[in-house]
């Protein structure tokens, strides 16, 4: 079996080494991730080449039931082992009812890790072969998230309309989801309400709801615009970087595309969207303070593992007459601006009115360059289904000693 079908998945820089003397070969044979949501973009991208994922002792417990649980529907045929480097405490029963093929107690020596790993390999083989060497799963959609580490940059407006210009060129729901647990503003640019919190729905997403259910749970914003968010309240509860996780990776089953309005921080939830997005639609503005702001949001994301090829610059209010261009900003940052939005009296005027642009002035150019970007996201996926991604001995483009955060 070819070991570059394996990726070990977290530090210390030893693990890597580890699973290589383990299978009796190459450390640069093995590929390798720092973030569980790295190996699993990895494997459900090309679930055929990836036969078993490895992770290491610095993965904890929810990361690698989750990503066992997303396996089992998206890469049905990958293996997941879990190694430990102390006796276990009692997690291999959860983690094998969450798909775990295995759990290694690295203490009682190499010879349990080659046998576990063997094992995995094997069981690997044989559902391909009666499969019929099939491992693609079920289709998923695609998330796109919206963000930006300066306020003020249009970011909601922008998440809102994409979501309704997505479900109408599609002709099918498109979930958007707020993450600001305490004072989004998604929901008000539609005039409605959440009629459940993310808390309440994280939680049936956690007791096994299905993805047919998804939209019952959400709320209906607009025809084939399905809203999940909490109710404007400082105090709300936040919302943990595990649930934030399933419960994306269950909108990503159930719907074709999921728009999520991130916050302006690096927080732990929003990192992990971030992490389990296709594209990160980043706004910026025609000033110097907005794109200081985008270059080091981009290499924020670069250094946790975000590659950048999934990145999107949205050029917001792109007729300013300012000293910059667009071309500026291209080759400053050495990435193309992948859509412009004009600035427009209509845009402060459709939020007042809690009416989205996108249906009041639909041949408005805002609404055309929403449209572009819509169609440019369409593209993008379809590009994705058609031809995969090139793989590299390290994927994620980090640091085999950086740190997550």
């Amino acid at each position: 079996m070819p070991s570059s079908h394996v990726i070990a998945v977290g530090g210390p820089p030893t693990f890597r080494p580890q699973i290589a003397r383990a299978l009796r070969t190459d450390p640069e044979a093995i590929d390798w991730v720092q973030t569980v949501s790295a190996a699993e973009a990895a494997a459900e991208q090309n679930p055929i080449a990836y036969q078993l994922l490895v992770l290491s002792p610095l993965v904890d417990e929810a990361e690698a039931a989750a990503i066992a649980r997303s396996l089992a529907k998206r890469s049905p045929t990958t293996a997941v082992v879990v190694v430990r480097d102390r006796p276990l405490d009692g997690a291999m029963p959860r983690l094998v009812r969450a798909g775990v093929r295995d759990v290694v107690d690295l203490s009682s020596g190499l010879e349990e890790l080659q046998d576990a790993l063997a094992h995995a390999l094997a069981w690997s083989e044989n559902v391909r072969l009666v499969g019929g060497q099939n491992g693609n799963g079920h289709a998923r959609g695609r998330v796109a998230s919206v963000f930006s580490t300066k306020g003020g940059t249009g970011k909601t407006f922008l998440a809102t309309n994409l979501a309704a210009a997505l479900a109408e060129k599609t002709e099918a729901d498109v979930a958007v989801l707020d993450l600001d647990v305490d004072l989004g503003d998604v929901f008000a640019y539609f005039g409605k309400e959440p009629k459940r919190s993310l808390t309440e729905v994280s939680a049936e997403v956690a007791r096994g709801a299905q993805p047919n259910e998804m939209a019952e749970l959400g709320t209906e914003l607009a025809e084939h615009v399905i809203g999940f968010g909490n109710p404007t309240d400082p105090g709300a509860a936040g919302i943990s970087p595990e649930a934030t996780a399933e419960l994306v990776r269950t909108l990503r089953s159930a719907f074709g595309y999921t728009v999520i309005d991130a916050t302006c921080d690096f927080t732990d939830h929003v990192i992990q969207a971030l992490e389990l997005s296709d594209d990160v639609l980043f706004v910026t503005g025609l000033d110097v303070i907005s794109v200081r702001h985008l270059s080091l949001g981009m290499r924020t994301l670069e250094e946790l593992g975000v590659p950048r090829d999934r990145m999107r610059v949205v050029l917001n209010r792109a007729d300013s007459k300012v000293d910059l261009t667009a071309g500026d900003i291209e080759t400053a940052l050495g990435l193309k601006v992948d859509a412009q939005i004009p600035s427009s009296a209509l845009v402060p005027r459709s939020v007042n009115r809690s009416e989205l642009l996108w249906f009041s002035e639909r041949r408005s150019p805002v609404a055309k360059g929403i449209a572009d970007l819509a169609d440019g996201l369409r593209q993008g996926s379809e590009r994705s289904a058609a031809i995969p991604r090139r793989r590299s001995r390290r994927l994620g483009g980090r640091h085999e000693q950086g740190a997550r955060r």
